[in-house]
């Protein structure tokens, strides 16, 4: 519990002390033990091969998405570059287990994950316990201790993999009346090596 409280106190500390309550916005960190990595556009961190969480502020949007790869093909996209099917990644969105049973990150070369929280459904894609804060912030987690190959339907625990992991991730700020996004509001990117812990 210690280790949560000081990990979420941290977290918060890179978190503006005037923010206006319509403001749209998402911060993403990621964290293992005490560490904490990803603070600039592009990003990287060096971790050990085993579970390490991904954490993330909400401040009036609904959720992030998520692409996750041992490709760099997304990763290398430069910040004003356009997001391959930008438009139509509500369809190519990924299933995952409720309330990240498995702590595993799904791995696809065309889909997508969508980590959410909307208080009128019952279920999520982060760890079960959201730290609400008021005026349309929250932050969740999202712990992971292994990779899910959907192409290969293949499960591949963190220690035995040593290829650099990309995540990129994107939020929406504007959709149209169906829901498809028009505007993207930040996205982020980072790249995770391992250390050899042999």
């Amino acid at each position: 519990m210690k280790k949560q409280f000081r990990f979420l106190s941290c977290f918060l500390l890179f978190y503006p002390l005037f923010a206006y309550p319509q403001d749209k916005q998402i911060i993403i960190r990621i964290g293992q033990d005490k560490s904490m990595a990803l603070s600039e556009y592009e990003s990287q961190a060096t971790l050990s091969p085993k579970t390490f969480k991904v954490q993330v502020l909400l401040e009036n949007v609904t959720g992030v998405y998520c692409y996750a790869s041992f490709s760099d093909s997304i990763y290398k996209l430069g910040e004003l570059d356009a997001i391959p099917g930008f438009a139509d990644l509500p369809n190519m969105t990924m299933a995952e287990e409720k309330f990240n049973d498995e702590k595993e990150l799904l791995i696809s070369k065309n889909g997508w994950s969508y980590w959410f929280y909307d208080p009128s459904i019952d279920w999520h894609r982060f760890n079960k316990k959201i730290v609400l804060l008021g005026n349309g912030r929250l932050v969740a987690t999202k712990s992971i201790k292994q990779v899910y190959l959907i192409d290969e339907k293949k499960e591949i625990k963190l220690k035995d993999n040593a290829r650099p992991l990309y995540l990129f991730f994107v939020a929406v700020s504007e959709t149209d009346e169906s829901g498809k996004p028009l505007k993207e509001l930040v996205r982020r990117k980072i790249k995770i090596d391992w250390t050899n812990d042999d």
